[in-house]
Order: structure tokens, then sequence, then C-alpha cells
């Protein structure tokens, strides 16, 4: 699967992160900020893909340099520009097979609070994985799986070791490629190629950031407001990622296509850099004072159906090693045909650890997390007819919340999308604190 989605990320040109940002209204520790840092390099993170050496041979993870200092830039920065810097945040260097991987950089503001953010490449580590290994560094507790040193130079019997491995994957290889052949006897994908062409040619002349607005409830009113409504926090999450959707114009046929990525990790001992499946919901736009009793219902079967389910397509990964890149390439392109449904993405990770605020020995006033692209072309986006996603998450005694969009003619910036949030959230008879503010 990590190499199925590298794969992919590279044949597009797309680069994927994950951006965790904590914000101190004060200065930090530095000093405790740089151990953090250390001990992030020997955790979970601290790892970069090298390439198969062979044309159908299997990526391998290795283990990364050190890491570099983390940066507190000299001149304080204007409380208002915090977004802006944030974004720029996402755009510093990250390479997954060369490194570095991540960043983490601190900026001072000019009213005496503090920003921090880490940066993740996302084929190095999911959302899951991000949190783990910020818990497991705050409690100087790294986690890394026995990975070989990366090196510049490959030996014969690294060459032999590939081809051994190749060998031994030769059954699963066969059934997945059994299966591939059932499941394509018949095309489906015909509809898409009208879309699929117009994605062929991007130009990047102009790249844009995505539009995000991260901010924070009380655990007691989010709690409050979904018992009210016969709900959950994850399915009153869901209700408002589809007022989101609909605020947007992403609704097809009176519908709107939810995306709930879901955890498949047997324990925190998982290595894997991604491991979730795509569950998939349609949903109705309901109004926000009507009851999620139904909706709650049938969120539930869904992820139990996931979870226990093997999604047709992952039983087709013993294959990836043997797809040419540019058939990677044509089924990314294919992939994005998919999305003339205009999918919305709710993304919920959970209770999340409380050492996750904890990065220079004490509490952090506040946090954000979100997942974004970066370098992403003004006509890719327009191409893909924009993006909308929803993270949430629990810390400490807040629902955290971050909205990111980019819709053609309807939000391309923080400002617009601002407005939207406050509206949406005014409609379940929610505020929440910015994490701007």
């Amino acid at each position: 699967m990590d190499q199925a989605l590298h794969l992919g990320h590279t044949a597009a040109g797309h680069q994927a992160v994950i951006q965790v940002a904590w914000r101190y209204h004060r200065p930090v520790d530095l000093g405790a900020l740089e151990k953090f840092r250390d001990n992030l390099a020997h955790g979970r993170l601290a790892r970069l893909i090298r390439p198969a050496l062979l044309p159908f041979g299997r990526h391998q993870w290795v283990v990364a340099p050190p890491a570099l200092s983390a940066i507190a830039a000299t001149a304080p920065l204007d409380p208002a520009r915090l977004q802006t810097w944030l974004d720029a945040q996402v755009e510093l260097p990250l390479d997954p097979e060369h490194g570095p991987a991540w960043t983490l950089t601190a900026q001072h503001l000019t009213n005496g609070d503090t920003i921090v953010s880490l940066v993740v490449s996302h084929c190095i580590a999911d959302g899951t994985s991000v949190a783990l290994a910020v818990a497991e560094a705050v409690a100087a507790n790294p986690v890394l799986p026995a990975y070989p040193a990366i090196s510049a130079q490959h030996s014969v019997a690294d060459i032999v070791s590939e081809l051994w491995r190749t060998v031994q994957d030769l059954p699963v290889t066969f059934r997945a490629l059994a299966r591939a052949a059932r499941m394509f006897r018949f095309p489906r994908l015909t509809s898409s190629r009208a879309v699929s062409k117009k994605l062929l040619k991007t130009t990047p002349d102009r790249t844009i950031a995505f539009a995000s607005i991260p901010l924070r409830i009380p655990t007691t009113v989010w709690d409050a407001k979904a018992k009210n409504l016969g709900a959950n926090r994850l399915t009153l999450l869901a209700a408002i990622t589809t007022a989101f959707a609909s605020a947007l114009g992403r609704v097809r046929d009176g519908d709107v296509t939810m995306l709930i990525p879901v955890n498949l990790r047997q324990g925190q001992s998982d290595a894997a850099g991604n491991c979730v499946s795509l569950a998939s919901l349609k949903m109705s736009v309901d109004a926000p004072d009507r009851r999620l009793t139904e909706l709650q219902r049938r969120l539930r079967s869904t992820l139990l159906r996931t979870r226990k389910e093997t999604d047709p397509i992952d039983m087709l990964l013993p294959l990836v090693p043997f797809v040419p890149s540019s058939v990677v390439e044509r089924a990314g392109h294919l992939a994005f045909a998919a999305l003339s449904e205009l999918p919305v993405t709710c993304s919920y990770l959970g209770k999340l650890p409380q050492e996750i605020l904890r990065i220079d020995g004490a509490d952090a006033d506040e946090v954000c997390f979100r997942g974004t692209d970066r370098q992403v072309s003004l006509e890719a986006i327009e191409a893909r007819q924009g993006v909308a996603t929803l993270f949430g998450g629990v810390v400490s005694d807040h629902m955290h919340l971050n909205f990111v969009a980019y819709q053609p003619g309807v939000v391309t910036q923080s400002r617009h999308l601002h407005m939207l949030v406050e509206q949406i959230l005014a409609q379940y008879g929610l505020s929440g604190e910015f994490f701007d503010a």
C-alpha cells in the first residue's frame, strides 16, 4: 500500500502532506523542542523510501539520516499573517526518497506567542502514524522498526535479496493476477475517458494553497449537541461534513458522497506508513435540526463493513511492483475521474493522547492538524473540480476541527472559507475558537 501511494503521487506530480501546528501563548523551550525533534528523528518518522533496485521489485524502508535543527525565525511575525506562515511551511522542500521527509519549524509572533509546525510527507505517514510518532517522541519512547541503513551504493547481495523476495511473493502475486483478470473482464471505466483526457494536459503555470480554517469546540458543547440530535461525536462530524459539501456545491442528484478513512492498524506496533481503507457513504442533505439516528445507523454499518471486508482493490496490491509507471499515471487520471461525484472527505482521528500537546515539555495552548497538498497547479485542481476535507480529533477537552477546501467560484481563499465555516456551525448552534484568532 505504501509503495502504491508513493508511485501514484510520483506519477501525478502530487505531494500530499500532514501538518500539525501548536500555538503557545509564551516563548517555547527551544532546548526541549530540540530534544523532541531528536526523538522524532529516531522514531517512526525516521525513514525514507528506497525505490526498488529491480523493475519488478518492492520498494523498501530505510533509516533516514539525522534531522536538521528546529528553526526559530529571528524576526517576530504579525499574528495576522499566521495562516500565510503555516501555508509556507507546507511548501518547504520534502523528499521521501532522499530526505528530509519532514520538517519542524518554530516562529515567534509579535504578541509574544510562538507557533511550531511539523510537516510530514504523506508517503511516509498518515495522520494516525504522525500522531503516534509525536506522542512517542514526547514520551521519549520512539519506536523505529529495524530498517537497513540508507546507502548510495547497492551490492550484488541487495539485488539477490530483492530477487529472492520477489520469488517468495510469487504465490500471492499470481492470486492477485487471477483476481484482476476476473475483476476487469468487463470494462467499467469507459464513462471516465472524457475526464481522464482532460487531466492529461496540466501546466503548472500557477500554484495555489488550499484554504484552511482550524478551530476547536469544547467537547461538552459538542457532545451535548450530538446527544440532542440522537448521535455520537463522529456522526455529528459526518453531518457537518455533509453541510460543508452542500455549502460548497459538492452535491450530485441531491446526495453528498462522503469518503471516510478507516484505520486498519492492529495496535500501535503496526509500522505501516499508510494503513487505511476508504469507506464511502452517500448522504442526503438534511436540515440541521433533524435527528441523526438514521445517519448514525448507516455510518456505523458502513464502518463495520469496511473494517471486516477486504477492499477488492487492496487484494490487487501484490501487483503494484509489476505495474509500469505509464500505467500508474493513467490509473491516477482515471481515479480523478471518480471525482465527478464531487466527494468530500471526513477524516476523524478519534481521541488523541494528551502527550501530543507537550512537545516542549508543557501543554501547548492550542493545536491543529490537517492534510493538504503542496505545489498544486490551478489547472490540476480545477480539473479535479475542487477539494473538500474536514479533519476532526479530540485532544484534552476539545474537539479540534480543520476545514480544508478549494472550490472554484465558491471558496478560493481562507477568508471565504472562514465565513462559510461560521455559517455552517451556526446552523447547528455551534461556534468555535479559531486557531488564528
